[in-house]
């Protein structure tokens, strides 16, 4: 028979297993006495054969089986074992519960137990306390901040929102005198909770005791950036310069240049991190934020199919895979590279929450390129949530009017604010749409309601007063909207005009150039401006009205509003 090394390594592992039951009694362990039997022997080196064979299941259940008949705290420490470093977390915590009630007095096994039920969700006043007297019966310091390290990250896994969080640990964190570990954590608890000022103290004294500690000197410097942001960059950069080595701390100078809009700063970052990101995804999905943030678009877009090309086949990415093909097509998007986007659009997953937003976006770029048809379907084929299909509606109705089907955008853009009745960007639409139809009753109270919702919103009420007074009708109910407007806003453009334009319908031309001209000083806007050619018009100034339309013509001769405004006014080039 052949020698088999690997047969050889397995039945080591097996048999080292066996020295939990042949080794004296350590610490404050009670032990039975357990004798080594042949069917117990076989027991033990089966499970240790099934946890080499990926089978941490069955060496589990069988380890656990065993301690419970042999009442033997060790048996039940090694299913512990098995159970947590294979995240099987409730088994994990059946083992720690048998492993404690076999060793009442082991701190192990207390420890363990107490950190089980924590991950659990288990925050009480009754768990705080027995955290308190695991960490008091624990000296010297260190030790016992490694046990608070251990206790916060099980509440961190808890799930627990992060106030009920704080609760708990500020009490262990005392008992830790508020130190090192403890006020690192105590930082992060308190900016998690809002708290900016205890955030600060503590993670200024955190940096202080852990001056060669990467989290600590993050933690500082996020702090400091929005207050300070110079000497969060300042402590940054020194920390690097004495740890050049330390790439997270290089990833976490390159954030605070992106912040701070320093794009050479990240820029010679990238030329650092830039190797590590050809193997690392995440840090290549770091370092795209990062780019993006300061504008810099083709190392975003390397990036972000760097990140792609190693994501691909791992489940654990898949969600930010989405999210990478959600950006990759805004980018090409953005530069009008409308089938690419579509492409990488196509891709997010069907089960991401980025997918009813990549089917918008998709509808998008049909719309762009004049593809309505192909846009309608993509929307109507696409099933969403209640939630979600007045945001597909809404899009429906915009196409819709593009394609220049505006009953039907009008009957769209209704269904819409139908499953959102309050929404102001779908009441000032469906105004809009209803105006353009003469549908003017319509757009009257659709206005109103957005008034009455919307009372501080200086736009409706310029809007109808505008609906009015382009209509030539109620105009001595449109003056105080549109002053209203002007109260809340008293330099907006499209306001000025407004009253400009109020003005020439009363047949006061003084005052109606008086207005059109302060809002031409805010805003060189053409629908101001043919404003003003009427008003000039009106009062037999038609050289003053040409001065403004012959650049206009000049720039585009064929322009239709112009064109159409000269026929009316009976105005030649």
């Amino acid at each position: 028979m052949p020698f088999n090394l690997s047969c050889v390594k397995k039945t080591i592992c097996a048999c080292s297993a066996l020295f939990c039951l042949t080794s004296p009694a350590v610490g404050k362990e009670s032990l039975p006495n357990v004798e080594l039997t042949g069917g117990l022997l076989f027991q033990i080196i089966a499970s240790e054969f099934a946890l080499q064979r990926h089978d941490p299941s069955t060496a589990f259940r069988t380890y656990l089986q065993i301690a419970r008949n042999t009442k033997d705290p060790r048996l039940a420490k090694r299913a512990f074992e098995i159970a947590d470093n294979s995240h099987a977390f409730e088994e994990a915590a059946e083992a720690a519960k048998l492993w404690e009630q076999l060793s009442p007095q082991s701190d192990e096994a207390q420890l363990a137990n107490c950190l089980t039920l924590i991950r659990r969700g288990d925050l009480s006043e009754k768990q705080q306390s027995k955290a308190k007297e695991i960490l008091k019966d624990t000296s010297p310091l260190e030790k016992r901040l490694k046990q608070f390290q251990a206790i916060v990250i099980q509440a961190e896994l808890s799930g627990a929102q992060p106030q009920q969080i704080l609760n708990f640990i500020r009490p262990l964190a005392s008992l830790c005198k508020d130190q090192k570990e403890a006020a690192l954590t105590l930082a992060k608890l308190y900016q998690r909770t809002g708290n900016a000022d205890l955030a600060a103290q503590y993670a200024k004294t955190a940096w202080q005791q852990l001056p060669d500690n990467t989290v600590a000197l993050l933690e500082y410097a996020e702090v400091l950036i929005t207050s300070k942001p110079k000497e969060a960059i300042k402590i940054l950069k020194s920390f690097v310069q004495k740890h050049p080595k330390d790439y997270d701390a290089q990833l976490g100078l390159a954030k605070a240049y992106a912040r701070t809009q320093n794009k050479n700063g990240v820029q010679k970052q990238i030329q650092i991190l830039d190797p590590f990101a050809e193997k690392l995804p995440n840090l290549a999905f770091t370092l795209a934020s990062v780019c993006d943030s300061v504008g810099m678009i083709d190392e975003t877009k390397r990036y972000l199919m760097t990140f792609e090309r190693l994501a691909k086949g791992n489940p654990a990415l898949s969600d930010k895979l989405s999210s990478t093909y959600l950006s990759l097509g805004l980018i090409d998007y953005k530069q009008k590279h409308h089938s690419a986007a579509i492409e990488w659009f196509k891709q997010v997953d069907s089960k991401s929450d980025f997918f009813p937003q990549s089917r918008l976006f998709i509808a998008q770029c049909y719309a762009a390129d004049k593809r309505y048809n192909d846009a309608l379907e993509v929307l109507e084929k696409t099933k969403v949530n209640d939630k979600l299909e007045k945001e597909f509606l809404h899009k429906k109705a915009q196409i819709l009017y593009e394609a220049g089907r505006i009953p039907e955008a009008y009957k769209a853009m209704q269904k819409a604010l139908l499953a959102d009745k309050t929404n102001a960007t779908l009441l000032f639409q469906c105004a809009m749409i209803a105006n353009e139809l003469k549908r003017i009753d319509d757009a009257e109270q659709y206005l109103q309601d957005a008034i009455n919702l919307y009372p501080r919103e200086a736009n409706f009420y310029n809007t109808l007063g505008y609906l009015w007074v382009d209509n030539n009708i109620k105009l001595k109910q449109a003056r105080p909207l549109i002053e209203k407007a002007l109260e809340i806003e008293p330099e907006n453009p499209a306001f000025l005009d407004s009253m400009g334009w109020l003005y020439f319908r009363e047949g006061n031309y003084e005052q109606a150039q008086h207005y059109l001209k302060k809002a031409l000083s805010q805003l060189n806007d053409k629908e101001v401006l043919l404003h003003l050619v009427e008003v000039y018009q009106a009062q037999g100034l038609t050289e003053k009205a040409m001065e403004i339309l012959r650049p206009m013509l000049k720039e585009n001769a064929d322009d239709p509003v112009i064109n159409a405004l000269m026929d009316r006014l009976h105005l030649r080039f």
